[in-house]
């Protein structure tokens, strides 16, 4: 069976995984979200620089799991890859959802206290993530909130460039697009999908408890 690859990328905080579990739900389709195989214990995730090699065996292994005829993975670090992942696979479908700016930066200065992916701190002034930190670009801004901004717009400015360059492969939508039975029906179109839709229900997944619990963790690390 010929399979469709999906990518979803996003500045993350923007609704990546309402989106897999929209997605998710669709028959014969498995969008993953940012390597997470919980039956499996697997949990990949791609460094934002020089990992291309661990990218494309990840891609090669998600296209073999299972039977799903529309296979994929949601991840902002797959950005800086997105040419390359064209130029193996041509019929990649690659969805990219945005949220307003002073949204995403709000929900990312809650969910990462006391840690700054943003910048190359080497665990002064905020705690090391040896998960997440290879995930995201660096900049050379002090203040957490400006370099979460500028990141913010560059992800834009070059989605929006990706997009009039690659029409066929990758198109952009809102995380409001997703309440919308037009919405999801775009967004299905895109990926041609060709079989029984669910799209009546709300896929929304709010991330503000485990947020809550991840910073107390955080705080107990701290402790010990």
């Amino acid at each position: 069976m010929k399979k469709q690859l999906i990518i979803s990328i996003g500045t993350g905080r923007c609704g990546s995984v309402s989106l897999s579990k929209f997605l998710s739900a669709q028959k014969l389709t498995n969008v993953i979200h940012e390597g997470r195989i919980d039956h499996k214990k697997i949990r990949k995730l791609i460094k934002w620089d020089n990992d291309e090699n661990e990218l494309f065996k990840w891609l090669e292994y998600l296209i073999s799991f299972d039977n799903s005829k529309f296979i994929g993975d949601t991840g902002m670090y797959f950005l800086p890859y997105i040419q390359k992942i064209i130029q193996k696979y041509p019929s990649v479908k690659i969805i990219v959802m945005v949220r307003e700016k002073d949204q995403v930066v709000k929900s990312y200065l809650k969910k990462t206290e006391g840690r700054n992916h943003w910048n190359h701190h080497n665990g002064i002034g905020w705690d090391l993530d040896e998960k997440w930190d290879p995930c995201y670009p660096k900049y050379k801004l002090i203040n957490k909130k400006e370099a979460l901004e500028k990141y913010w717009e560059e992800y834009k400015l070059e989605t929006e460039s990706l997009e009039k360059k690659y029409t066929n492969n990758l198109k952009i939508w809102s995380i409001d697009d997703l309440n919308t039975n037009k919405g999801k029906n775009e967004i299905l179109d895109f990926i041609n999908f060709n079989l029984e839709r669910k799209i009546d229900r709300e896929f929304k997944h709010n991330t503000n408890l485990k947020s809550r619990k991840e910073s107390i963790i955080n705080k107990i690390k701290k402790w010990f």
